[in-house]
């Protein structure tokens, strides 16, 4: 067993797909390197990994959007392929993984800190987007509203999960 981990952005959104009935997801995630070589020319590499996931119930998969950063653990295989572009043959790394975590930063969709309108109670979001929130007793489509401290609403869903509400969803929820 060959066991890897990368941590990249994904070069277009998730898509779960179905082959004789099994469903999993697939995405594509690129991992890029500089370097100057001694006369001082900038060089960029790409490497294109290919992902696959069986869990299509993970809650991690509606952020899973072109340019996300992520991490994930897994177990690797190369595959050997002829390129119909210039007929010629390549190598690629693909990964069978369980374990994806999104590696967010300051610029994400989800503020660090979500207030509940009700109590005030101050929540802590970390960088993959769960928030310290006990969720242990929700049932499976149990939600909250938390509000950052400008008031623009924030949805959790059991697990600690936090996405940024729809309009459909405030309208709901209002």
């Amino acid at each position: 067993m060959l066991k890897v981990e990368i941590i990249g952005n994904l070069g277009a959104d998730a898509e779960v797909k179905d082959y004789n009935g099994s469903k999993f997801v697939t995405m594509r995630v690129a991992h890029s390197s500089k370097y100057t070589d001694q006369e001082g020319k900038t060089h960029e590499k790409t490497v294109w990994v290919d992902v696959t996931m069986n869990n299509t119930e993970s809650k991690v998969i509606p952020y899973l959007k072109a340019g996300t950063k992520i991490f994930c653990r897994g177990n690797a295989d190369l595959r050997v392929y002829s390129s119909p572009k210039d007929r010629m043959m390549k190598a690629g790394l693909s990964i069978s993984t369980s374990e994806i975590e999104l590696v967010g930063g300051v610029s994400d969709a989800v503020p660090r800190e979500l207030i509940h309108p009700e109590d005030g109670h101050l929540f802590k979001v970390n960088k993959f987007y769960a928030a310290d929130i006990d969720t242990s007793a929700w049932k499976e489509n149990d939600k909250c509203t938390l509000v950052d401290k400008s008031g623009t609403p924030y949805v959790v869903v059991k697990g600690g999960w936090v996405a940024p509400m729809q309009p459909e969803q405030e309208e709901s929820a209002g």
